[in-house]
């Protein structure tokens, strides 16, 4: 697609996006107190952001279904779960019911595109996004809910996966406050710069499985009311990046955006295979180190070079490609 004909405020927001999850996976080797604040604060908003990113740009299309979602998940699932026996040693079995660690968020979009019909055919947009809000907060009451089927993820991050598929076509207009912009904008900062300062005074108390939104209440020991207030914290986040990301290509953001696919799938491996080292980063200075790497890691892999090399992961050939008629009428003109 040429650069022209996309929205350089998405390509943006999608390049962060990426390097956040690169950044926020290495800064679980980091230890100390500013690591783990650092990490949970990334966690408060990176993968909803991404969710509405998604959102914003889903159709439901049988054929990319199969050829963009459900092809790359069988793939990659059967790639990782290999590299986790044969490298890492460990013993997860060959299955496809469970995602593999990050994986989920293929096996969830699944899931969320074929929700799709329901959420175009409620009776107003606000309705449905209030019955995905309410799924969300509903689910966390029952305890079989989790990993498997990646179910809990789906259902807790499904109202922003239903709010960007929403606002991409209008229906959700008037949903902010009338505030002018300069005015919305310091609510939200004020109201994250407040959660982030809670997060860092009850550091001691707070735990970061509260932000994986892969568990029960029960099996996370937290409550509906925490999992509403998380969930208003990163709808924050997406409004105020929204208003404050510019329309206009960023240097190296915008082109990153354009090719997360990579950059997600592949990093997972040199995330993995460095777990095995366990280096012992200092606090402060393995920040900057983890910063760097994932910088290094998304130039790397999140490119036109790497996507063109590995496009056949990512996407299923047609199937159904038209077989050129090479023979002719008498007249010159191809035969019907």
């Amino acid at each position: 697609m040429e650069t022209s004909r996309r929205d350089a405020r998405f390509d943006n927001l999608k390049g962060i996006l990426i390097f956040l999850v690169v950044f926020g996976h290495l800064l679980e080797l980091v230890g100390g107190p500013a690591a783990a604040w650092l990490y949970r604060l990334i966690y408060s908003f990176h993968m909803p952001a991404f969710v509405f990113c998604s959102g914003w740009f889903a159709r439901f299309d049988a054929a990319r279904f199969f050829r963009r979602l459900l092809y790359p998940y069988l793939l990659y699932q059967t790639l990782y779960l290999l590299f986790d026996r044969l490298v890492l040693h460990g013993k997860a079995p060959l299955q496809y019911t469970t995602p593999y660690w990050l994986l989920w968020y293929l096996f969830s979009m699944m899931l969320w595109t074929l929700l799709l019909p329901l959420i175009d055919g409620a009776k107003s947009p606000k309705a449905a996004l209030l019955a995905c809000l309410a799924a969300a907060l509903a689910s966390g009451f029952d305890p079989t809910i989790g990993y498997n089927m990646s179910l809990s993820r789906t259902l807790v991050l499904l109202p922003f996966f239903a709010a960007g598929h929403l606002a991409a076509g209008g229906g959700l207009r008037g949903l902010l406050p009338q505030l002018p912009r300069r005015g919305l904008i310091a609510v939200l900062s004020g109201w994250i710069a407040l959660s982030g300062t809670l997060l860092w005074l009850r550091r001691s108390a707070v735990r970061s499985v509260w932000f994986y939104a892969s568990r029960s209440y029960e099996g996370a020991h937290y409550d509906p009311e925490l999992r509403a207030l998380l969930l208003a914290t990163s709808a924050a986040w997406i409004a105020l990046l929204l208003l404050i990301i510019p329309k206009h290509p960023l240097p190296f953001a915008a082109a990153l955006g354009q090719y997360t696919l990579p950059v997600f799938l592949l990093h997972g491996f040199f995330v993995r295979s460095l777990r095995l080292l366990r280096p012992d980063l200092p606090p402060l200075a393995g920040i900057g180190l983890a910063a760097l790497v994932a910088l290094m890691l998304c130039a790397v892999l999140g490119n036109r070079f790497t996507a063109a090399l590995l496009q056949p992961t990512f996407c299923a050939p047609r199937l159904n490609r038209p077989v050129p008629n090479l023979q002719k009428s008498r007249t010159g003109h191809p035969a019907h």
